[in-house]
């Protein structure tokens, strides 16, 4: 059995005043994850980036797992997010009021059914 580097995990939650402030913001999705953006932080690790809106707990919630190459695929990817998305790189940021919840583990266990 080949053992696999262990992949590097960032599970963020993104939880909304209203409902329609999360859905303009997944309208906005295209703006702000631009293929450029997508492209850079391939090319520094990024593996998969998943965007999900959370239907069961009664809030406005989205959340984001990114899964890297390794830690210090996160670190150079964390800086390129950062630079991405100040106001004057990603203005329609400056419309959503939100507050954000990380999360980063280390894929410790894992099923897969292929």
């Amino acid at each position: 059995m080949n053992k696999k580097k262990s992949l590097f995990l960032n599970s963020l939650y993104m939880d909304f005043l209203t409902e329609n402030e999360l859905d303009l913001f997944l309208k906005s999705l295209d703006e702000i994850w631009t293929a450029e953006l997508y492209a850079k932080l391939k090319q520094n690790g990024l593996i998969r980036h998943v965007i999900s809106k959370v239907w069961n707990k009664g809030q406005h919630r989205i959340t984001q797992v990114f899964e890297y190459e390794n830690q210090d695929s996160f670190k150079k990817c964390e800086s390129i997010l950062n630079d991405a998305f100040t106001p004057e790189n990603c203005p329609v940021l400056a419309k959503f009021v939100f507050k954000i919840f990380n999360n980063r583990g280390i894929v410790v266990s894992e099923f897969k059914n292929d």
